[in-house]
This record gives C-alpha cells, structure tokens and sequence, in this order.
C-alpha cells in the first residue's frame, strides 16, 4: 500500500509539474491558454474558450458611466477582456500586456514607428511604460508636432474592415457620400450635405441624391458628437432629408448593407454642336482604388475609340488613395511616348533607416509610367494622349493626397490645366504597418511572425497602424510643400458659388455645373461665368472637417501599397 501511495505522489508530482505554465505562455491552470472570448448582454457575462476546448463563464462588471456601458474582466494573470458597448452581445476584446506590464500594442506601436515612421528620431526615447495601457492614445502621444496638427497617421484595432475599405468593400454603409458641414457660424448643429450616390446602393434605391441636405437621423438632430451616422450603422436609420434649397422635408429610411463601390463614378464624351470641334472626355473618379484599375482601363478604350482631344478629370471629391492606381491613371494619360520608356513619374524619400535599407538593396524609390500589375491590361492599349491631349483637373479642398500626387506629377509631362480651389497640401506618403500579416505584400510587418506567440498574435491581431512613412516630388525633386497645396491656375472661390452652396449643385457630369462650366469654356471658348440662383438669404454653412475613417487615411497621404517589404524584426 505504501508503494502504490509513493508511486501515486510522484506520479502527481511530475504532472504538476509538466502541466505547470511556463513564465512566457498565459496559461490557467491545467484548461491551456486562453483562445477566444464572447460576451452575452442578457447575463452580463463572458464565454472564455481555452486552448484545450474547455470553456467557462465568469461574470462582467459593467461601467454605467460611459454611454454606451462598458463591460470587462480582469483574470488573475493580468489579462483583461472587455468590450465597449454592454448592451450589445459578440465577440470581446483580449488584451495581454507583457511580462514587465507593459501593453503588448503599445510596444508594437513604437516598434513600427521607430523603425519606419518619417519622424523617426523623434520617438527613440518615448518608449512606452506601464502607464500607457490605452495604446491609442500612446500612439497619439509620440507623434510629430505638424502630423498632430494635420490629422495626418492613423492607428485602427480593426484592420480587416480597414483592408476592406481601401479595396472599396463597404459592409455597414448606406451608399452616399457625405460632406459634414456646421449648419451656422454659432451652433454644434451638423447638416450633412450629399455629395454623390453610389449606384445600386440602398441610397439609391431609397431615393436620395446629390444636393440633398440631411438635418436629422431617427428623428435626432446632427451635431458635432453623433454625426458620424451620416457615414453607416448596423440598422436601418431613418434620415430626415431637404432638398438642396433646404425645403420639402421627407423621411427617408434606408437599410445599411455590403457592397462593393467602383470609383469610375461617372464619364462621357462630350461633341457636336456647341463644342467647337472638340471632342471633350469627362471623367468623375472619387477615389484611387488600385482594385478597379480595369474600370479606369474601359472608360479610357471609349475615349481613345473616340478620339478625345480634351479631357476633363473631376477630382473635386477625390480624398486620395493608392500608388498604384495613381500610376496607373497617369500612364493612360502622359504622352503615349513617355509611358512606352517608362518615364519616371514620382520619387519616395523616407527616414534615414529605410533610405539606408533601399540603399543597401540597391532598390528604387521611384515609381514609373507603365508600370503595372499583370492582372491589368496594358495603360498603354489604352492611352489618350498622342502628344497633343489637353488636361483639365478639376480640384477643391477636398482633392488631396494621390489626388495631388497625379496632377503635380504630371506637370512635368504635359501642360495640366487646374480649375476650381487650392487643394488640401498632403505631400506625404503611408503605408500600413502590421504586427506579423503582409497581406500578400500590401502591409509592412513589423515582427517575424514565428518570434510571437499565440497569445501575442491573438492580442496584436487587430491592430493595425497608418503612420506618414515618406514625402514625394515629382521626378525632378519638386515639390509643394511650399505652398501648402495646389494652387488652380483658373481659380473659382466666390461667395455664392462654390462646395459649401448645395443650392448651385447640378448633377455630376451636367454642362452647368459651375466647375465643369469653367473647363468647357476653356475648351470651347463658350461664355463664362454661368448663371447661378442662389439668393442673398440662403443658409451660410460653415466649413468642418467631418470625415469618416476610411476618408481620414486617404487624405492623410498617398498610401503605398506596393512597399518594398523590409526585414522584420523578432519580438523585443
């Protein structure tokens, strides 16, 4: 008897022991280490799944004060799981902070910038500490003085929506874009203007269009604190709408849903009488989405079919975007000549580690005409411009980023006729940063992924960061910076006519509209201004910058998107 019990202790001896967590993996007991964790709003409780399949409630505490409520739980080895609004049930939010307490985001936060963010020097002795447990606001914290005034970097903890909106994947938006303006010079009232409707979206299908001013949602007035409704929900929200002259008030429910938004919003050719034997190529585009770089190809095999001799390239709404699709455009509309000997088009400057990196690779840092991705058909098949094409670039102080970097690139190719305001001044370039995912070469990973373990990956898997990693000039190393943006050499900044005046709207692509007017009467020699209706005693809306997120990063600077991938580093 006395053997068997001898053989039992040392039997459980050596299970505790080998069952027993190791200093570096977060593991509870004998269950494995934590997976996964679901809240439920009705008990106030949180499912926690372990990695050996065992899974166990433990109850929330809420916090009342916050609206929404949140709710959280702290395990006893320093693990907190939350989520931010109480009332609703789904998946938490795991946060594990490191051996030494530090958050585990906020280390990767600084690992990235200090190895790629422009301003890199700045940041080497802001390391994060124990108290930077919010690593948003660590992020925040540690930028540049002019980024912090420009609203230039961003940090996400939602990187799979954030991918999907840059290929132009929506899944909670109702299909219109908006323009958030201060309803007068005094109130926090917010008045949301619509700029344009994307087709076959549930706005499009409700009825709405450009010019519509929008008061209300569910029957609460805009502000300056919930206005980013105007942007998508996860239910049907039901608008107040006026039309442009701010009359005839109608309630306009609409359903929000996923779909996909091709930027080649609008073109046409325009000839025949009135046109003075110009044939006149208009091109509405609202973003650089190097995903319909093919669309971008079909509206360019009409205008060639056609035999344009003017084009019209309305970027009043273009926030900006991809590289690619930056390179892409331009190679269809520089002299045919220069695309063929792949002309350079823009040159990236970064900090001193990534210049030394492309140096030692012996790497490019410039972007060329004709380049293009073998998914995509030839820019040149489809090139407009036989050396004697005249541009027009429609701009306002909504064109920024690659919006900029097309028109101030092409200048030293063609002559490039500028109508409307000075654009926004973004001279700066981004790419996203991800702790361990390239995403098929589009991210630049900070860690070498097997450096991490499951725990880690789990908590850094959502994060995802946007910083300024570069500025660009044209390829004889001019720049803007100066000048703080383009400035039109046909400028139209009047009182009664410009973006903050729905009232003199007129349907895109529609010879009147007072931007399109000016580059027809420079084609045509047609008279010029044309006549408006706006009286004296209209609302004067005042400027704001309300932008949803996915805007935000595409004005913040051109997004490259075909990164040289540098070498990653093992978790520090």
């Amino acid at each position: 008897m006395k053997k068997i019990l001898l053989v039992f202790f040392t039997f459980t001896i050596l299970l505790i022991h080998f069952t027993s967590c190791k200093k570096d993996d977060p593991i509870i007991d004998n269950k494995g280490e934590l997976v996964s964790a679901t809240y439920q709003a009705v008990s106030k409780t949180f499912t926690l799944t372990y990695s050996s399949g065992y899974k166990e409630k433990v109850n929330a505490v809420v916090n009342s004060t916050t609206t929404p409520p949140t709710a959280s739980i702290t395990l006893t080895n320093g693990t907190t799981i939350y989520v931010e609004d109480a009332s609703v049930s789904g998946n938490a939010i795991i946060n594990d902070n490191s051996d030494d307490g530090i958050n585990l985001v906020s280390k990767f936060v600084y690992d990235g910038m200090e190895q790629y963010y422009l301003w890199a020097k700045e940041i080497e002795n802001k390391k994060p500490t124990v108290n930077d447990s919010d690593p948003e606001k660590y992020f925040y914290k540690i930028l540049n003085s002019i980024d912090t005034q420009r609203g230039w970097s961003w940090i996400t903890d939602d990187v799979d929506k954030l991918m999907a909106g840059f290929e132009g994947e929506s899944t909670d938006a109702f299909g219109f874009q908006p323009l958030g303006l201060y309803y007068d010079e005094t109130s926090d009232r917010v008045v949301g203007l619509v700029r344009y409707v994307y087709p076959n979206t549930p706005a499009e299908k409700a009825g709405l269009k450009r010019g519509d001013i929008i008061t209300h949602a569910n029957g609460i007035l805009l502000n300056d604190k919930n206005w980013t409704i105007l942007f998508g929900a996860n239910s049907t929200t039901t608008f107040t709408v006026l039309d442009q002259n701010y009359q005839n008030a109608r309630e306009v429910p609409i359903t929000p849903a996923a779909f996909t938004t091709d930027p080649v919003l609008y073109h046409k050719v325009y000839q025949g009488d009135g046109f003075a034997g110009r044939k006149v190529g208009y091109l509405f585009y609202t973003e650089f989405t190097e995903n319909y770089n093919e669309s971008l190809y079909n509206v360019f095999s009409e205008f060639k079919s056609a035999g344009i001799t003017d084009l019209v390239l309305d970027l009043r709404y273009n926030p900006g975007g991809y590289i690619t699709a930056a390179t892409y455009l331009a190679s269809l509309i520089a002299p045919v000549q220069d695309v063929k000997n792949k002309g350079a088009f823009t040159i990236m400057s970064y900090n001193d580690y990534v210049n030394g990196v492309f140096d030692d690779n012996k790497w490019d840092r410039k972007d060329y005409l004709g380049e293009y991705k073998t998914k995509y058909s030839n820019p040149v098949n489809a090139n407009v411009n036989n050396g004697d094409l005249k541009l027009y670039v429609i701009t306002t102080r909504s064109s920024a980023s690659a919006s900029e970097l097309l028109t101030f690139c092409l200048k030293p190719y063609m002559q490039v006729e500028q109508i409307g305001e000075k654009t926004s001044g973004k001279y700066t370039a981004s790419w996203t940063l991800h702790a361990y995912n390239d995403y098929d070469g589009k991210v630049q990973a900070v860690y070498v992924e097997s450096s991490l373990k499951i725990s880690e990956k789990r908590t850094l898997g959502n994060w995802a960061m946007q910083p300024i990693v570069g500025k660009y000039t044209d390829k004889n190393n001019n720049s803007f910076i100066n000048t703080n943006g383009l400035i039109p050499n046909h400028p139209i900044e009047s009182t009664y006519v410009n973006e903050l005046t729905p009232s003199v709207w007129k349907p895109i692509g529609e010879e009147s509209d007072y931007l399109f007017a000016k580059a027809l009467s420079l084609i045509t020699g047609r008279p010029y201004p044309v006549a408006v209706t706006r009286s004296a005693s209209s609302i004067q809306y005042r400027d704001a910058e309300f932008y949803s997120t996915k805007e935000s990063i595409l004005r913040e600077g051109v997004i490259i998107d075909n990164p040289k991938l540098l070498p990653t580093i093992k978790k520090r």
